[in-house]
């Protein structure tokens, strides 16, 4: 009899061992998972505040590209030299720019008409402007905030001179007669509006040597090309033709680079001998 109580004992206390064993292992499973729930939590927190930082750093490297851009496309707009007037130049002191006068063209001629100091003539200049976009772009504003062509706007107005540079923005055109047809077109459209209006078409005006052989489209050659092509369209069109170029560039045709920050907007001194040459040639 004491001997099966004692046996009844043992498996008791094995069972209540046993019982125990497993209550120990179940606490340290949930433990375990909460660590790892915890920690999957941090990962993923962790993850989103990266992606979060990572989106910022591309917005704000995105932002100062496009400033970057617009700086250089307005031709170093922030410089720290104040614009000079057309007064200084010492030219002809009987062309009087005023809003009479009209200059179509791309960032290029922005950069001019302020260093040059142009302030009231009609700004009909627009970034990457070219002789396609010149005559169906929508980016004047009127008065009433509505925004037309250029040519719709000049309707209004008593424009009696109109200086075009146009062509570096097209260089990459597959067919340089486009070019030659587009610009005819606009020209052709500033007459039927404007037909007293003088018309003149300026040279395009070279990128520096450095800029020319880097790059297969915005070089001096394909811009000797196109100013060819300008001065026979001047020609056939029965307007005249501003050879801009030759009181900027070096010796050998190109535009100095000291002339340029970017191989292509020029600086001050180059605006106001282009200013100089408009003014003893118009």
């Amino acid at each position: 009899m004491k001997k099966i109580r004692k046996t009844i004992l043992i498996v008791v206390l094995a069972i209540i061992m046993l019982i125990g064993i497993i209550l120990i292992l179940n606490s340290k499973s949930k433990k375990d998972d909460n660590i790892n729930a915890d920690v999957e939590a941090n990962v993923e927190e962790n993850i989103v505040n990266q992606e979060s930082i990572n989106n910022q750093t591309e917005n704000t490297n995105i932002q100062n590209e496009i400033t970057n851009t617009e700086s250089e496309s307005t031709g170093s707009k922030n410089n720290s030299d104040e614009p000079s007037t057309s007064k200084e130049t010492g030219a002809n002191k009987k062309l009087v720019f005023d809003e009479t006068v009209a200059f179509i063209g791309d960032s290029r001629t922005q950069g001019f008409l302020m260093y040059a100091g142009l302030k009231d003539v009609v700004d009909y200049t627009h970034i990457g402007l070219m002789v396609d976009t010149a005559v169906t772009k929508k980016f004047i504003k009127t008065s009433t905030g509505e925004e037309v062509t250029l040519l719709e706007d000049m309707k209004n107005r008593d424009i009696q001179k109109v200086y075009i540079m146009l062509g570096i923005n097209e260089l990459g055109w597959s067919y340089s007669q486009v070019f030659v047809n587009d610009y005819a077109e606009l020209i052709r459209k500033i007459k039927e509006i404007k037909p007293n209006c003088e018309v003149y078409l300026q040279s395009i005006i070279p990128v520096t040597k450095e800029k020319s052989d880097s790059d297969d489209i915005y070089n001096n050659t394909k811009i000797a090309e196109y100013n060819r092509l300008i001065k026979d369209l001047a020609t056939t069109e029965n307007v005249k033709y501003l050879d801009v170029k030759s009181v900027v560039v070096d010796s050998s045709g190109n535009l100095p680079s000291s002339a340029s920050t970017d191989g292509i907007h020029i600086n001050k001194t180059c605006c106001l001998k282009w200013l100089d040459y408009i003014k003893n040639n118009s």
